[in-house]
């Protein structure tokens, strides 16, 4: 899917980590995709309620990583209900600090798609809120 299509959805989170170590767009995927119990069982039973009416359930997004720098990384996916691409970016803002952000674009290839997405955005919104606080931290903290 290209970057420059109609989107149905569109978001963009962003913290700011204050630290004077470089961080890669790669490992903020990395770090992106540790997450808590809470979140992995929350994952286990939406795809449990998604089976019944032929969605896929999801995989390990994590796979489908594509570094396109040091400071962008992107996933992409694309199935018969909607298609969505992900891009993950760090930037350095000044001497000790890093901006680092996820934005996440949608587009819906039929009603079914569209269903769906509106009942998990406020689980994806949540999600990666909580995920990109949790990096920041850690960032922080080593």
């Amino acid at each position: 899917m290209s970057l420059n299509k109609h989107f149905d959805y569109t978001d963009n989170f962003s913290e700011i980590v204050c630290t004077t170590r470089p961080i890669s767009a790669e490992e903020l995927t990395v770090r992106f995709f540790c997450a808590p119990q809470w979140i992995i069982v929350l994952m286990k039973f939406r795809n449990a309620i998604v089976k019944p009416f032929g969605l896929n359930e999801g995989k390990n997004l994590s796979d489908l990583v594509i570094v396109k720098s040091d400071s962008l990384a992107t996933i992409s996916k694309s199935d018969k209900h909607l298609n969505f691409v992900i891009a993950f970016m760090t930037e350095r803002r000044m001497n000790d600090s890093l901006y680092l952000s996820v934005c996440t674009k949608v587009r819906y290839n039929n009603r079914m798609g569209k269903f769906y997405f509106t009942i998990i955005k406020p689980f994806h919104k949540l999600i990666c809120k909580t995920l990109l606080k949790q990096v920041r931290r850690n960032f922080e903290l080593s």
